[in-house]
């Protein structure tokens, strides 16, 4: 294994038994930019395509802030329609953006399986989205829809905060996911939406990335078709 890389013990909550996860050492993850919707590039081993855990043993796959915040109920549902079906694997070691794409898409059909929360899937199919644009795959477009999809719904639903997640930076990444995938209409009320309240003023940068993408949006929609 490379020497920024190193491998973490933990135990999986739904078969229980004690497996490696991969992990890039803190002092490599050195960021060079950022997209608006806050893809990070970095200099070397990319930490966001080592966030997917994945449970060689029984197929569990999970975020890495959720990997153990499983119920006894969805531990039963995971054995029963993935473990059922798994054959053994080792997703240890180095990771390239297919192989980040293949773990978040276990994750993805985790999630699925146990009917998880919107903002779980949002994340989840954010990261995906992101990996098909390092690779320049037009697949990008597809789950950029399901990451709004969710955003959405997580909006809708939900109740602010949740883990890291302010309401407005969920209606932040609704503008900004709107304004990529061309609906400017629906990108235009929540940049409004967001620039206009009072409680967002408190976060300068959000404010700051909200104006700067609704002025690039205006942009877009100047342009002759």
């Amino acid at each position: 294994m490379i020497e920024s890389l190193y491998n973490k013990k933990v135990v999986c909550p739904v078969c229980q038994k004690k497996i490696e996860i991969t992990r890039v050492r803190s002092r490599h993850c050195i960021a060079s930019s950022r997209d608006s919707d806050f893809c990070v590039y970095y200099q070397g081993p990319n930490p966001i395509f080592y966030e997917a855990w994945v449970c060689g043993n029984c197929g569990y796959a999970a975020h890495s802030d959720d990997f153990e915040n499983i119920s006894y109920k969805d531990t039963k549902i995971v054995k029963e329609n993935i473990t059922a079906n798994w054959k053994p694997r080792d997703f240890t070691g180095e990771r390239d953006v297919d192989g980040a794409i293949e773990a978040f898409k276990l994750v993805l059909y985790n999630l699925c399986k146990i009917n998880a929360n919107p903002i779980e899937f949002a994340k989840v199919c954010l990261r995906i989205a992101w990996f098909y644009r390092i690779k320049e795959d037009i697949r990008e477009m597809e789950f950029l829809e399901y990451a709004l999809k969710y955003y959405t719904k997580t909006y809708e639903t939900q109740s602010f905060p949740i883990g890291k997640l302010d309401q407005y930076t969920c209606m932040y990444m609704i503008a900004e996911l709107c304004r990529r995938l061309e609906k400017f209409d629906d990108a235009l009320v929540w940049f409004n939406r967001v620039i206009s309240s009072q409680e967002a003023r408190r976060n300068k940068m959000l404010i700051e990335n909200a104006r700067e993408q609704y002025r690039i949006m205006k942009e877009q929609m100047d342009k002759p078709k």
